[in-house]
């Protein structure tokens, strides 16, 4: 959707509504068997980063969701 956007010229936002409008479904959160997976990878000591990558969301979408079944957070390194 970013690319799409910077091609028109439009927002994210627009792209979004333009595509909701025509029945598209762009629904992006973590279904539950992603959060699932996203915990069981969290607790053998992988970072949020590298789930987010291996599942393709944003770190900050893995720790809300991490958050939200209540696992504990790990300080980041170096903090």
């Amino acid at each position: 959707m970013r690319e799409v956007a910077r091609q028109f010229r439009i927002s994210r936002t627009t792209v979004t509504k333009l595509l909701a409008q025509r029945g598209v479904d762009t629904d992006r959160g973590m279904k539950p068997e992603d959060v699932a997976q996203a915990i069981e990878l969290y607790s053998q000591g992988i970072s949020s980063i590298t789930i987010g990558k291996q599942l393709g969301f944003d770190n900050h979408t893995v720790i809300a969701a991490l958050r939200a079944q209540n696992v504990p957070i790990r300080k980041a390194l170096g903090r």
